[in-house]
């Protein structure tokens, strides 16, 4: 019993010394250093809250007032706008006007379909524009025929009136009844009537005789637009009244300089049937020179070649008592100035010209300025055809 209890003694003090020697062991485990125990881990500190802000003193709403009926409310006037208002131009809604739109249908100016400018313009009128002409020729003419009328027409003073129309039903394609056309004008076709008119859907003579004149009836088709070169091909059918049947083909040639200066040119062959013999057959070679002092104020200068009766047809018919000249240089000066009234423009010109200025065949020669003739018109073009234009 003695010897259980001391080994049960032993056991007990066996457990303390183990306990003690523990125990230090843990203590430094938990020390910050070599001699003082660890701290235990700290969380992070809240931000301090923001003091809080007193609440607004309420103030006292006033009431309405009513403005007089003299004078308006100035709260209910809208801002004045910005010069220089920041706008997205992606915006549909954001159009910048610098003309107020026009209010309601008007027709567009003739001068934006063809040009103000005489000398600039294309040789047919653009696509449903309608060109009315208007002239009187007075002159004299005092060729030696020999006593005979025929085939040259009358002598002595000679005055005519001529009306006409023109119109371009498509593009660069023009028809009409005139004998006024662009570049071609006054014509240099000496059989019958020397260039003094009676020709046109209505003309007549006043003197010598009065009388009606032939009807003309032409095309033109304008092959060649460009800035700077324009050409065009022409048949004229003349439908006699007066005289006989003629027929003119011709090419007709602008060239423009600066859109201010054009040369007209060209060749123009010309049929005149006789009913005593075989046809007059005739060549001329047109020049002219046009100049725009202003846009609206023109001059223009013509000349040319007229080789007439190539055929020698007036010498067989007269047994050779006309010998000529038959081959003339004419001579001119035009002067003229555009009008535009918005949806119409009008020429107004006046033209003195010599038509037989001189004359030469191989045989002969002579200056001529006994015969000579003032020629006073007008033409009206108005874009009659054009889809959506309206009074």
């Amino acid at each position: 019993m003695a010897g259980f209890v001391r080994t049960i003694h032993r056991c007990f003090s066996a457990i303390v010394s183990v306990v003690f020697l523990v125990l230090p062991v843990a203590s430094s485990a938990q020390s910050g250093g070599w001699g003082e125990p660890l701290a235990a881990p700290t969380e992070p500190e809240a931000p301090p809250a923001p003091p809080a802000e007193p609440a607004p003193t309420p103030q006292p709403v006033p009431e309405p007032t009513r403005p007089s009926s003299a004078a308006p409310n100035p709260d209910w006037a809208d801002p004045k706008p910005t010069e220089y208002e920041q706008r997205s131009p992606d915006n549909p809604d954001w159009v910048e006007e610098e003309v107020a739109p026009p209010i309601g249908k008007m027709r567009r100016r003739a001068s934006e379909f063809y040009d103000i400018r005489y000398a600039n313009r294309d040789l047919v009128v653009p696509r449903g524009m309608m060109r009315g002409t208007f002239d009187t020729v007075v002159g004299r003419r005092v060729e030696d025929t020999a006593g005979r009328d025929e085939p040259f027409g009358p002598t002595g003073t000679i005055s005519t009136m001529n009306f006409g129309v023109a119109i371009s039903v498509a593009q660069d394609f023009e028809i009409g009844f005139s004998r006024y056309r662009m570049g071609s004008f006054p014509s240099m076709s000496i059989y019958p009537g020397f260039g003094f008119g009676g020709e046109g859907l209505i003309t007549f003579s006043l003197s010598p005789d009065v009388k009606f004149g032939d009807i003309p009836f032409y095309g033109r088709f304008q092959v060649l637009d460009r800035d700077v070169v324009k050409m065009a091909f022409d048949a004229v059918f003349r439908i006699p009244s007066r005289t006989t049947f003629g027929f003119l083909g011709g090419v007709p040639l602008r060239f423009i300089i600066q859109e201010q200066f054009s040369f007209d040119t060209g060749i123009e062959m010309v049929v005149d049937d006789n009913p005593k013999g075989p046809s007059v057959w005739s060549l001329n070679v047109p020049f002219k020179f046009v100049a725009n002092a202003t846009d609206q104020l023109f001059i223009e200068l013509t000349s040319g070649m007229t080789f007439f009766d190539l055929s020698h047809t007036i010498r067989t018919v007269t047994s050779g008592l006309l010998q000529g000249p038959f081959y003339f240089v004419p001579l001119g000066a035009q002067l003229g100035y555009t009008v535009e009234a918005r949806a119409t423009m009008m020429d107004v010109f006046v033209n003195f010209n010599f038509p037989t200025f001189y004359g030469f065949t191989t045989r002969d020669s002579q200056l001529n300025a006994e015969t000579w003739q003032v020629t006073v018109g007008f033409n009206v073009y108005s874009p009659v055809l054009f889809k959506g234009s309206a009074l």
